[in-house]
């Protein structure tokens, strides 16, 4: 019995070391939400003074080549997924913000709107997960604190499997080159170096993500803006809001939902709200795949506008 106990601690010794060896080497994992590696590094080596957009999908096809040519800021698309939650993602940012930066926020109308995948936004483990890669000593910590060890342990061992996987992809394709790269793989060809996507989005027809279940906002979901806009205020940074674009479609079918959040988005949010929910509000022949997702035409005439309500916004400051 001793001597089974013996091999198993053994054993136990043996993954943890392996485990701590593969966390410590650089490597990518194959996982879309491992971009955020990617877009903290771009976080920390750009210049001030900066603008931060931050968002959903919908965000990353923005032209931000533009905006950084006309207004003269460093540009910094941390957009990824809706499903991450803004006011984590905004967490993820707050040690980072400098004096003069500029955060852009967006929120898909389903992430408000739809109760259903707000829950989802804040309970789904890939979010978790992928927030614990882009800060891990943070994240660490405060598993630690809450006595969360196995959730530690399992997260850890979890994005180690995907690095081991990525390290066996690259031996097989013969690419040394990209075997320590660090965050999602093959980023650069994805992503150009404001973190934009570089690809535009496959057209679908008809609209995925058309069946939504909205209903009247809860300002208590979104009070974490005007927390945001305080911290930033103390770090002489501004926060800026707009909403997202959306079909035409269905902003009839949602009207009354979506003119209820501006109301309230007009009433109780302490930043400065950039447009109005019908400036962005697009024929079909402007989407890709998604009610969410701009093609190249509409992603166009998306970035002027918002340009130029930027300018404004910036101009009355």
């Amino acid at each position: 019995m001793r001597k089974l106990f013996g091999y198993i601690a053994l054993c136990s010794i043996s993954m943890i070391l392996t485990m701590a060896i593969i966390w410590i080497m650089p490597g990518t994992i194959p996982h879309d939400l491992a971009a955020l590696v990617n877009k903290k590094e771009m976080l920390e080596q750009k210049k001030s003074p900066r603008m931060i957009f931050v968002g959903g999908s919908s965000q990353l096809t923005l032209k931000t080549a533009l905006f950084e040519k006309e207004l003269g800021y460093s540009m910094i698309d941390m957009s990824l997924w809706g499903g991450l939650g803004t006011s984590e993602h905004l967490e993820e940012i707050k040690p980072y913000l400098q004096p003069g930066d500029v955060v852009v926020v967006t929120m898909e109308y389903g992430t408000i709107l739809d109760p259903k995948y707000y829950d989802y936004i804040h309970t789904n483990e890939e979010a978790k997960r992928y927030f614990f890669l882009m800060s891990p000593l943070k994240h660490a910590r405060q598993y630690i604190s809450n006595g969360e060890y196995y959730y530690l342990f399992n997260t850890m061992l979890d994005l180690c499997q995907g690095k081991v996987k990525s390290y066996i992809r690259n031996l097989v394709l013969f690419n040394p080159t990209e075997l320590f790269n660090t965050g999602f793989p093959n980023y650069k060809n994805e992503f150009n170096t404001n973190g934009d996507r570089l690809h535009p989005y496959n057209e679908h027809r008809p609209l995925m993500n058309l069946k939504n279940t909205f209903t009247y906002p809860d300002w208590k979901n979104l009070a974490f803006l005007n927390e945001f806009h305080e911290f930033a205020q103390k770090k002489n940074a501004r926060l800026f809001f707009y909403f997202s674009h959306f079909p035409e479609s269905e902003y009839t079918l949602q009207e009354k939902y979506i003119d209820a959040y501006h109301n309230m988005m007009r009433h109780s949010f302490k930043g400065t709200i950039i447009n109005k929910p019908g400036d962005f509000i697009y024929p079909e022949k402007y989407f890709g795949d998604t009610a969410y997702h701009l093609n190249d035409r509409g992603e166009t005439v998306r970035s002027g506008a918002l340009l130029k309500m930027i300018k404004e916004a910036l101009s009355r400051q």
